[in-house]
């Protein structure tokens, strides 16, 4: 069968791709099959003709395959067949390089593990040391659990929720306390779990004992079955697992039995949902179900002497949880939605990779994104960030950033590299200043982070290099330009997102959006709140891209909601001068443009960027081209010249049109439709938009722009723009860019810089 599904991993989940590379062996084989079919005979062979198959196995129940041995290096050709229809053949090599890690079958496993509880994180050995030599954080615990000594140990069942797309607000009004109220209650049994652990004070585990108790007469086909509340029922089995296997022990043989029930039923419900509808193992860019996958994986590693069905849920997340993940992710440590649910769901997944590492000696920790995920934390989000990037809930507060140290922390140990020991320690630094909304304060003591090894130092910590200003994560679409990382008052970080992942889940209508931080401060960032999933706020303003720092076609967005509206990130290069990049997002208006791509130019010397949008339109169709920007601060404005200027504190942003024609600019505050304002605690700053719109509708243009940010340490970049035989030249300095009409040249500019001419075009920048 021809295989004619779309490249992007939402559509098609297929690994390996043609022609790809896999940096793990083995890989994972996967596929999206049709409708209905369930029997699966998966080949790969050393020829095309299959004739030497190296792995031939028929009668597979799901779409994915993770062999047990790693392939030999060399090139393979692979297919599927359900019943007589043969897939498209693919092919892919194993490189002599790439990272052996092999996963043995679930029930290796489970014989790894410790016989008795407890078994995720420490066991009985374990527990000794760190009662004779508590860790620093045992004081903080101690007081925490203390804490949590004097609250209710019993909590309600859930109410059932109204129908979400016909009463928003009261739906809201149930499931927003309901999560957070259900996540502090349980994690606060871990916290007491934990503080039992290192005490040896009864008082904390049978309190903890209570909490689960109560949790376990609940009813899981109610008000919080997964598929009415599954908030609530990811609640109760996320800590609520670690919680049983700490305090096993403890508990009466009443409610031993009760628990084990309750986790026996919710699991099988867990696991239902997502087997039989596909979720993970066909389509696996479902969000929550990338959460209760390792939920799952974690009740089983816990309750598998008690829930005989464990080992079969285990063995089929195996594949999922040890070749698949990341979903959201490749492997140059990127998260596609952005850090903040990166941080969500990268935590999430180290508990299982910790757990398994820990108790089985598998260790996940050797693939390529966990090597690389700290990296793309301290390239995109400095400690010091005001915004914190792309996609939902990009707001900052205390917990995400002590949140963000415990993951780089975390990983670092686990990876066994200390070369984060200062970024995490900026973290934690700037996280005191910071205040949280209350429904979000949690348990202040990151238990697996407790329980993780001491951390790795190196003689002498490996200082960024700042002869290299770029890096692009072309994995996920992101690039950062960082002009300073050891200096916050100096930096100028400009990050970039044009992904092949989207406009799906929490991922938003922006390729070719940009964020600007100037000495600390941010001047330029995606416009809007999370003020809840699919809300007025949320679908009618912060998804569509008017609200990010990209163009619009008359007032039309980009794809919204849409695997289709992919980008990417391509011809990066750096010298001593400059820095360049493409961003190309011609898909993502394809009902508007043939061609839509933005260059990027950060001139070194000069320390301000040189932006070019290049727009093609469809056949038979015009528009006006809008240029789009947000910031904190209000925008001033110079129509004669072309130019806009904001300030925030000790950082200021100017920018100068090139292309400008009798264009005009349009101000703008706050939002249509704005946020909810019945969220205690939570607050919505104003913002300013500015837009601009060369004259003219048209079916081609070249939109020049030059950004010069400013701090303490930094003038703005003196700019001088004319215009000569309809080309836009702007002179700083010595540096000249010429942004030519939309005629038949392939080249959009030319820039000449340090006594060099470079063109700007399809080849990316060529120097002549």
């Amino acid at each position: 069968m021809k295989d004619t599904r779309h490249p992007h991993p939402h559509i098609d989940p297929r690994q390996p791709r043609n022609n790809h590379r896999p940096r793990t062996n083995p890989p994972v084989f996967a596929w999206k099959p049709r409708r209905g079919q369930r029997d699966f005979h998966l080949q790969v062979a050393r020829d095309p003709n299959f004739t030497n198959c190296i792995i031939d196995r028929p009668h597979l129940t799901d779409p994915l395959h993770l062999p047990e041995q790693a392939l030999p290096p060399g090139t393979y050709w692979w297919r599927w067949i359900a019943k007589s229809e043969h897939s498209q053949t693919f092919t892919f090599a194993i490189d002599s390089d790439a990272v052996t890690l092999e996963i043995p079958p679930a029930a290796v496993w489970l014989e790894l593990l410790p016989d008795k509880h407890p078994r995720i994180y420490l066991n009985a050995d374990r527990i000794a040391v760190l009662r004779d030599a508590p860790p620093p954080q045992w004081p903080m615990l101690r007081q925490e659990a203390k804490t949590q000594l004097q609250q209710a140990h019993e909590i309600a069942e859930p109410e059932f929720l109204p129908p979400r797309d016909d009463e928003y607000a009261a739906f809201w009004k149930i499931w927003y306390p309901t999560m957070w109220g259900t996540r502090r209650f349980v994690k606060g049994a871990e916290t007491l779990a934990l503080a039992w652990l290192l005490s040896g004070d009864e008082r904390f585990g049978r309190a903890a004992c209570q909490r689960m108790a109560s949790i376990a007469q609940w009813d899981p086909e109610g008000s919080s079955h997964i598929d009415h509340n599954d908030e609530a029922h990811m609640s109760v089995i996320w800590h609520g697992s670690h919680v049983c296997d700490w305090v096993w022990d403890l508990f009466t043989s009443e409610e031993r039995a009760q628990v084990i029930e309750q986790f026996r039923r919710r699991g099988q419900i867990t696991f239902e949902h997502m087997h039989d509808l596909g979720h993970y193992g066909i389509d696996r860019f479902d969000s929550h179900s990338g959460r209760e996958i390792v939920f799952l994986a974690q009740l089983s590693l816990v309750f598998h002497q008690h829930i005989p069905e464990a080992a079969t849920w285990l063995e089929w997340l195996r594949p999922v949880l040890c070749g698949l993940w990341p979903s959201w992710a490749g492997d140059d440590g990127a998260w596609a939605q952005g850090p903040s649910y990166g941080l969500a769901y990268v935590t999430i997944m180290t508990m299982f990779a910790s757990a398994l590492k820990r108790g089985t000696g598998i260790d996940l920790y050797r693939r390529p994104f966990w090597q690389n995920h700290a990296y793309w934390r301290q390239w995109c989000l400095p400690p010091y960030a005001e915004w914190m990037g792309f996609g939902d809930h990009s707001e900052r507060w205390a917990a995400t950033w002590n949140n963000n140290a415990d993951l780089v922390d975390l990983i670092g140990r686990e990876t066994e590299s200390g070369e984060f020991s200062t970024y995490i320690a900026e973290f934690r630094s700037i996280a005191n200043t910071l205040s949280t909304p209350p429904e979000r304060q949690l348990s202040g003591v990151n238990a697996q982070l407790l329980l993780a090894p001491a951390p790795i130092g190196k003689p002498k910590e490996t200082a960024p290099g700042q002869d290299r200003l770029l890096r692009v994560f072309a994995d996920t679409g992101w690039a950062a330009l960082r002009s300073d990382r050891t200096h916050p008052e100096r930096d100028i970080a400009f990050i970039f997102r044009s992904s092949p992942y989207g406009a799906i889940s929490h991922s938003h209508a922006n390729n070719n959006d940009f964020i600007l931080h100037a000495g600390g401060r941010v001047l330029a960032m995606p416009s809007g709140y999370y003020a809840g999933y699919g809300s007025d706020h949320h679908a009618h303003w912060v998804w569509h891209t008017k609200s990010h720092n990209c163009l619009t076609l008359s007032d039309a967005s980009q794809l919204m909601r849409s695997p289709e509206s992919v980008g990417q990130i391509a011809q990066a290069q750096e010298n001593e001068h400059l820095t360049y990049f493409c961003g190309i997002a011609d898909s993502s208006y394809q009902d508007r443009a043939t061609r839509y791509r933005r260059h990027v130019v950060y001139l070194k010397g000069l320390q301000c960027f040189a932006m070019i949008d290049e727009f093609v339109a469809r056949e038979n169709t015009v528009s006006a081209l809008q240029w789009n920007i947000h910031s904190w601060s209000r925008f001033t404005i110079d129509e004669g010249q072309h130019t806009f200027s904001l300030k925030r504190k000790n950082a200021s942003l100017i920018g100068h049109f090139l292309w400008g024609g009798n264009g005009f600019f349009s101000l703008g505050e706050g939002w249509d439709p704005p946020p909810m304002t019945d969220k205690g605690g939570d607050q919505w700053p104003m913002q300013y938009h500015l837009r601009y719109t060369p004259s003219g509708l048209v079916e081609k243009r070249n939109l020049g722009v030059i950004l010069c940010p400013g701090h303490d340490h930094l003038e703005n970049a003196v700019v001088q723009t004319r215009r000569e035989d309809g080309v836009e030249i702007a002179e700083i300095g010595t540096t000249e860019l010429r942004v030519f009409g939309a005629g038949g040249s392939d080249s959009v500019a030319e820039l000449g810089v340090a006594g060099a001419r470079y063109l700007i075009g399809d080849q990316g920048l060529i120097k002549l």
